[in-house]
């Protein structure tokens, strides 16, 4: 976007952008620990499957994999487009709208009992979940550019924090409701409710008339992206990062409830149980990221916390298929929330870095496109292998992790990089 629109941070508006994020990342995470063995049950009955064969059959894992990547095939494809219409009509009517759209999700979930409605609200959220890209245009709006990283590390916070608690207090609303998804979809309808009527109250608008948006196409900023010597690497470990953990993020409440696995817990307990266990990994990462992070860059660097946090996450994946409840589980996936907090905010780090001037404002459109990507190709690939056996997953998410965690040891600093240059 213009420089030249950006104005000296708002804190109503920041604070306004910071809840409004909130709200949709925790009424979204509400459901994680619901979809996939919601998504087990009602594609066995479609196809007629025994429920105690559901995990084992490979035709349900294929049904199971495409309701989780619908989503991110309609967030892929949405982005883009909602990012222009929000440059031509104001960033507030596309929040709005899509606010709109999740309340819709939500209400067809807690009254899907056959596949096709369950489907067919992950598409709708999915189209409601690609508003993320307008919400960091908002804050590149009513920020300064010397200001701009701070107000946007606070919408990441507000991110990790509702997808954080989301999946805490689903499992709780799924213990409650004794396993219905109508307490669930429509506390969520109704948090996505309260949002839409803020949007509508208490947001401005943030796009000031008359303000072009200068910028190109989306298919212009990825070939700039993968041309760039340096980028093109980190965009590939980015992805390689982001298909690993799908890995897990897509079946791990399968796995919990698996007859096959060290877990095997009944359905309840599964969701309520998984949606502890991802709290801990999510606190873990956001007390590395929060209280630890800046202090170990700066002694130690980005690149090397890369390196370890990657290193971490191989085993870490690896594991836990074969870690039983309670400590040895806990111990694994606290191993995943240090190797995950000290890589993701470096790898994402060194990409900005590295992305030329020209795509810098787009940079962040690439890289959630990637891991839309990722997490699109990641569950239909993962839940059929989870039919063969439930660790298949794991150790290809482990192997997949793997190349970034030996391609980070032939990366450079870019600050080192750029003296050299200079000195010659």
């Amino acid at each position: 976007m213009s420089e030249s629109t950006a104005s000296p941070p708002s804190r109503s508006l920041l604070i306004g952008i910071l809840l409004t994020v909130f709200l949709d990342l925790f009424s979204f995470g509400l459901f994680i620990p619901d979809l996939q063995l919601r998504g087990e049950s009602l594609a066995a009955k479609m196809l007629k499957v025994p429920l105690d064969q559901a995990g084992s059959n490979r035709e349900v894992g294929y049904m199971v994999g495409l309701l989780i990547a619908g989503f991110s095939l309609c967030q892929l494809f949405a982005s883009p487009i909602l990012g222009r219409l929000s440059d031509r009509i104001g960033r507030r009517p596309i929040l709005l709208a899509t606010t709109i759209l999740s309340v819709l999700s939500y209400v067809v979930y807690a009254n899907a009992t056959e596949f096709c409605l369950s489907l067919g609200s992950r598409l709708i959220a999915g189209i409601a979940a690609a508003n993320l890209g307008v919400a960091f245009a908002y804050v590149a709006d009513v920020t300064a550019p010397q200001d701009r990283a701070k107000g946007l590390g606070m919408v990441g916070a507000a991110l990790g924090m509702g997808f954080i608690l989301g999946p805490v207090i689903g499992g709780l609303l799924i213990r409650v409701g004794n396993d219905s998804p109508m307490l669930l979809g429509y506390v969520g309808a109704g948090l996505a409710l309260i949002n839409a009527v803020y949007i509508i109250f208490g947001l401005p608008e943030s796009l000031k008339p008359g303000t072009e948006i200068k910028r190109a196409s989306w298919m212009q900023e990825m070939r700039i992206a993968f041309t760039t010597k340096g980028l093109v690497l980190l965009l590939c470990m980015l992805f390689a990062f982001n298909f690993g953990f799908a890995m897990l993020q897509t079946t791990f409440f399968r796995l919990l409830a698996d007859p096959r696995s060290v877990f095997h817990l009944n359905v309840t307990h599964a969701k309520e149980y998984g949606s502890y266990i991802l709290g801990i990994v999510g606190i873990t990462g956001a007390v590395i990221q929060g209280g630890f992070l800046p202090k170990l860059q700066a002694k130690f660097g980005e690149i090397n916390l890369l390196r370890v946090g990657m290193i971490m996450l191989v085993p870490a994946l690896a594991l836990v298929p074969y870690a039983p409840l309670w400590l040895p589980v806990i111990g694994v996936v606290i191993l995943q929330g240090v190797g995950s907090g000290l890589s993701q905010p470096s790898l994402s780090s060194l990409v900005s870095r590295n992305a030329p001037p020209q795509i810098q404002g787009g940079i962040f459109g690439i890289t959630q496109s990637l891991g839309a990507l990722a997490r699109l190709v990641g569950p239909i690939i993962g839940n059929p292998l989870f039919a063969a056996r439930p660790e298949y997953p794991y150790l290809l998410g482990a192997a997949a992790i793997l190349f970034p965690a030996m391609a980070a040891w032939t990366l450079k600093d870019p600050a080192q990089a750029e003296t050299t240059i200079s000195e010659a």
